[in-house]
């Protein structure tokens, strides 16, 4: 019998079109011993009302109000707020399936695991649902497997692996022992100082985590909004990039895994100087401010180093032309090459 109490934690900010259909997809759960906290960054649009009613509503929702300080922030706000015995995160603008909480639930206890890692289904603005499912085998993982099959995967792919992403680094689709998390006293950075706050989080759980269970679970709906920051080019982005690369290094350091990444860093920070890259073209800059901040990113020492001292012979194609026009500071080409391969997609 499944028993104990699961802390859901929204961070709410700027939502108030989809708050609903997340809140209500939780609610709905057909498991019903949750703790629900909605976390209000300061959000300028009528979320703070809205949470505060849906509290009114179920006893279930507790509502932390908080100065604005950004999604990792939040869902430290929600951990301090936490009382549960396990503890899941889902994005405002997201939503889960009816049973998505049990199936994580069971094998949780079953297993007296520390995280069980489920996976995604993705729908666009259309509707289109394209499942994703999880990048390791189905099981049960312990002690060395966690570190070679999943820590090692969050720094970046191996040279060897087809994809750029070997291991999804999100918090959401996840479910953690609470107990196992306060215990190691885990939380977020902000990712206005790096990108990919979850990464940093999760870098932690499994360099600590004594059992893992791995599962397609795919009732985490993952929503493609095109208002979301991760799909926006931000000023201060690159420097969160640039961050991103050495917090990397640091934790490869902190937990002496220096000699066992070889490349894995090197390779998905030039994977999100890409799409650091696209967002700049796509972005409403001018053309000559694209070219500037283009030219500054290929200019920069630690994108030179990287990209000078990479085995591009191993990337695809694709992404080896695009690896010797980096190298080659071809601002122009790599603009060219972004609009070519836009043009494809459509």
């Amino acid at each position: 019998m499944l028993e104990g109490l699961v802390t859901v934690i929204v961070p709410v900010y700027n939502v108030e079109q989809y708050l609903l259909r997340c809140v209500e997809s939780i609610q709905s759960q057909s498991y019903q011993n949750l703790e629900i906290i909605l976390v209000d960054d300061a959000s300028p649009d009528n979320c703070p009302q809205m949470c505060d009613q849906l509290a009114l509503q179920d006893a279930r929702i507790k509502v932390v109000h908080k100065e604005n300080g950004g999604l990792g922030f939040a869902r430290n706000s929600g951990l301090d707020a936490a009382t549960g015995s396990y503890v899941t995160f889902i994005d405002s603008d997201d939503w889960i399936s009816k049973c998505h909480i049990e199936n994580l639930l069971c094998q949780m206890i079953q297993n007296s695991a520390d995280v069980v890692i489920g996976s995604h289904t993705s729908v666009n603005g259309m509707g289109v649902q394209v499942p994703h499912f999880i990048q390791l085998e189905e099981g049960v993982y312990e002690g060395d497997e966690i570190k070679s099959k999943i820590l090692l995967p969050l720094f970046g792919a191996d040279l060897r692996y087809p994809d750029d992403l070997q291991m999804n680094a999100s918090s959401c689709m996840n479910l953690y022992r609470m107990e196992f998390i306060q215990s190691q006293r885990l939380r977020f950075i902000s990712e206005r100082y790096a990108i990919s706050e979850d990464l940093y989080f999760n870098i932690d759980v499994f360099y600590f985590a004594r059992k893992v269970v791995a599962l397609n679970e795919l009732g985490y709906y993952y929503y493609q909004n095109n208002e979301s920051i991760s799909r926006k080019y931000h000023p201060k982005a690159f420097k969160r990039t640039i961050n991103y690369y050495y917090e990397l290094q640091k934790k490869s350091s902190e937990y002496h895994l220096s000699d066992k990444i070889a490349y894995r860093i090197d390779r998905s920070f030039l994977m999100n100087i890409r799409v650091l890259l696209r967002l700049i073209v796509l972005s409403d800059l001018s053309q000559k401010e694209k070219m500037q901040e283009i030219r500054k990113i290929l200019c920069h020492d630690l994108v030179v180093r990287v990209v000078s001292a990479y085995p591009i012979h191993t990337f695809s194609l694709s992404h080896r032309v695009f690896a010797f026009l980096m190298r080659a500071k071809g601002a122009i080409g790599v603009y060219c090459m972004i609009k070519l391969r836009e043009a494809m997609r459509k």
